[in-house]
């Protein structure tokens, strides 16, 4: 026994089961699936929409950033012309110097305005598409993966040829007491006396549970 389930617990990709076999529960996980991945490209958008609006504050500090570099460049050109002039004094180019110095930090308040409003956009646009999406995926992701992962080792059980005594088993050790009862006021004692009517409705009740359809135990049965 022992050695049949650590050969069950073994993961395999391929055959994973993925989607209940009954039609109404398969349908809602197919469409709660479709809804995460909405929810996920939904917010996607919505990040990107964020992060274009508050870009555009960053408009004025890039036309600093332009302003002052072209303002600086035409200053050092004049400084640079009015030092050439002949019989012209040493010193009367530095107000143009000045002015230029001036200009470039003008460009500089560009430039980290700019800067701080491009910081501010990424993050803002992080936030805004991590936190709903992570705490979606927090509480549907391990809902998610308990079904497959139940469901699979199910399957596993079933296609290694496990009778109903067996899921029946399971059945007694997962399922609610009030399910329980439904079928037979002592379950352990209707399985080790070896009722069969009892040992197929915990069976199914079990692979109800888990998604599986009562026709694959009829199927190992056969």
């Amino acid at each position: 026994m022992s050695s049949l389930i650590c050969g069950l617990g073994a993961v395999r990709i391929d055959d994973m089961k993925l989607y209940a076999d009954t039609p109404s529960r398969r349908v809602a996980q197919l469409f709660a699936d479709l809804l995460t991945v909405a929810w996920i490209v939904g917010w996607v958008l919505l990040g990107k929409l964020v992060h274009e609006l508050v870009s555009a504050l960053a408009v004025p500090g890039e036309k600093m950033d332009e302003a002052g570099t072209s303002l600086s460049a035409k200053m050092l050109e004049a400084a640079g012309r009015v030092d050439d002039l002949p019989l012209v004094k040493d010193g009367i180019a530095a107000p143009f110097e000045g002015a230029a110095k001036a200009a470039d930090q003008l460009r500089a308040a560009g430039e980290a305005q700019v800067d701080a409003v491009s910081t501010i956009a990424i993050g803002l646009a992080i936030a805004v598409v991590v936190v709903p999406v992570l705490m979606w995926l927090l509480v549907y992701v391990p809902l998610r993966w308990r079904f497959i992962r139940t469901a699979t080792s199910t399957q596993r059980f079933l296609e290694a040829g496990t009778g109903a005594d067996l899921v029946a088993l399971r059945a007694m050790s997962t399922q609610p007491l009030h399910k329980l009862v439904k079928i037979t006021d002592d379950p352990v004692r209707a399985w080790r006396d070896g009722d069969a009517d009892v040992v197929a409705k915990l069976a199914e009740l079990e692979l109800r549970s888990v998604g599986l359809s009562a026709k694959r135990l009829r199927a190992v049965e056969r």
